[in-house]
């Protein structure tokens, strides 16, 4: 209602009129309609790439995924007290207990707790506390409990990856298949324009003078 009050307000001033308004009027209305038609044209497409479109991407593309930072790939298991944590580190080390069960079971960290811990690859500028907590830690070792603003974690590193190296694919493959949507879209938007240049008639005016 109170939208609507306005928008009466702003017809009953006129504001409709003015030039400036309804250049940019006329240029929403055609913005929105171009968006509609590309609506109608992809949005029922469900899109498909084979590995061997995804390999080849990923092959043709490796300067898109080296690294610009040094990265860690580490698991963690969250808990709420040191004491907690330290018993559960005396457990995983005395019964060789798989971590991954173990995060499974009592980390108190949502996001990460079905998939094992796994936090995936970090750099010291998206994660610097753990960064911090992962340096000197030998791969594979279990670390101290290590205090954050969130309780306490158990650390495991499980990878070094130097500044320049290419990401795994595994790693981009999302990253890949958003391109590949693109490319198709765009390919079918040039088609698309292509067929329209040869049944329409259609011829760029001359710009007006002011």
């Amino acid at each position: 209602m109170r939208q609507e009050l306005l928008y009466q307000e702003a017809l009953d001033r006129g504001l409709h009129q003015q030039a400036r308004l309804k250049t940019l009027l006329a240029q929403m209305r055609r913005d929105l309609l171009v968006a509609a038609l590309l609506d109608s044209e992809f949005q029922d497409q469900e899109l498909v790439f084979s590995e061997a479109a995804i390999h080849r991407y990923y092959d043709e593309h490796q300067a898109d995924f080296r690294r610009q930072h040094p990265e860690i790939r580490a698991r963690h298991i969250l808990l709420t007290s040191q004491r907690e944590a330290s018993a559960r580190r005396q457990t995983l080390l005395q019964r060789g207990e798989s971590f991954a069960e173990v995060a499974r079971k009592y980390s108190h960290d949502a996001a990460t707790r079905n998939e094992g811990g796994e936090l995936g690859y970090f750099s010291e500028v998206e994660n610097p506390i753990l960064w911090a907590a992962c340096q000197g830690l030998p791969l594979k070792i279990i670390s101290e409990p290590v205090p954050t603003e969130y309780g306490y974690h158990l650390i495991q590193v499980l990878e070094h990856c130097e500044a320049g190296t290419v990401r795994d694919l595994t790693q981009v493959r999302s990253q890949i298949v958003e391109a590949l949507v693109r490319q198709h879209h765009q390919s079918q938007l040039d088609q698309l324009v292509a067929k329209l240049k040869k049944s329409t008639d259609w011829a760029i005016a001359a710009p007006t003078k002011p």
